[in-house]
């Protein structure tokens, strides 16, 4: 049986045409999810100074780890591992040779260099999950595939200029454009801004064109994405600004990767131990929570015991390599150029009962 098929067996009786999910999920974990961040942002700024540390520590270890933990979980469905195995260079192979990279670039002592393009890669990353989620609203909501691209590029460009507009805060990446040039920070904002504006421009001509308005979660979600990096513009931590944006990205991957195993793997009871196992943790809101405690309390121990035996380089550099290899993962697992992607993810989370009338 097809994905296709069984995503026609297993369609949700209680259609909402036009949402992912629904009002009540959709809003919560999509539209208004920058307010996490916002509310992270409260709250460690809030307690006590010698308490501070415990807020970003609690949401790295128990929202950040098992968001980057969910990728993973891909690799439990057979559909999923039949078709990575038909390509290992790109599935097994690419996070070999990115952990070798890592591991090389650490030896020869180039932190910097690594910690400057986990920065890049989360801008690119962040901005693509907003554009792929917004594209998800437009084909739920019989949009127009001419709006894809002037979409992606408004968000990528906001964004961008927003985590580059106090860059020099950030000394990774600070250091290395003000040895260029003192201004080469804010000229390189300006310019990511004004590719964000005109793509904007654009894109909202083209929204007017529609023979339907946008519906209120297609835009509520645009100004969502348009406004998700706002912290690197008033929040001088940069460390901190990063994890206040990233609260919203988090919320959104873990509740797009597990509402896509619920409707795909739930409704099954065949298949390997892995995919019941997927499909009896995606069923149950108890058990996804206990998957997120569980994904935080290894890493927490992971931490301890290679500092505790003298050796946290260990936990740092497979850190380091762990957060790569789920930025490349993400880009083949979403990728919805190729049929298989379409079938085994599109079927699931864009049926064609849900597109607005």
């Amino acid at each position: 049986m097809t994905a296709t098929t069984l995503a026609g067996a297993h369609a949700p009786p209680d259609i909402r045409r036009g949402w992912i999910q629904s009002p009540e999920f959709d809003l919560p974990m999509f539209v208004l999810s920058p307010l996490l961040g916002l509310g992270f942002l409260a709250l460690a700024r809030g307690v006590p100074a010698e308490y501070a540390f415990m807020v970003p520590a609690a949401a790295f270890y128990f929202v950040a780890v098992p968001h980057y933990m969910s990728t993973y979980t891909f690799f439990l469905g057979d559909d999923n591992l039949q078709y990575y195995r038909s390509r290992r260079l790109a599935f097994f192979g690419g996070p070999a040779f990115i952990t070798l990279a890592v591991v090389v670039l650490w030896v020869l002592r180039f932190p910097p260099v690594i910690q400057a393009a986990v920065f890049v890669w989360n801008v690119w990353h962040v901005a693509r999950q907003n554009s792929g989620i917004l594209a998800m609203y437009r084909r739920l909501n019989a949009g127009s595939h001419t709006e894809h691209l002037p979409a992606n590029l408004a968000i990528l460009g906001v964004s961008a200029g927003m985590a580059f507009w106090h860059i020099e805060r950030y000394p990774p990446i600070g250091r290395a454009l003000t040895a260029l040039h003192p201004e080469a920070s804010h000229a390189l904002a300006l310019a990511f801004l004004g590719l964000g504006a005109a793509a904007l421009a654009l894109y909202l001509r083209r929204l007017a064109a529609r023979d339907r308005a946008a519906s209120p979660q297609e835009l509520g979600f645009l100004v969502s994405s348009l406004a998700m990096f706002h912290p690197y513009l008033w929040v001088r931590d940069y460390t901190l600004a990063t994890l206040g944006m990233l609260m919203g990205h988090f919320v959104q991957y873990l509740a797009i990767v597990w509402l896509l195993h619920r409707r795909k793997y739930a409704p099954l009871h065949t298949g390997s131990s892995a995919q019941r196992l997927l499909a009896r943790v995606s069923a149950r809101y108890v058990l996804i929570g206990a998957f997120i405690a569980v994904s935080g309390f290894f890493f927490i121990a992971a931490n301890h015991t290679t500092a505790a035996i003298g050796m946290p380089s260990v936990y740092t550099v497979s850190w380091f390599a762990f957060t790569f290899i789920h930025f490349y993962l993400d880009g083949l697992i979403w990728a919805f150029r190729r049929p298989f992607v379409r079938e085994s993810v599109g079927t699931y989370l864009m049926p064609a009962s849900r597109v607005a009338a």
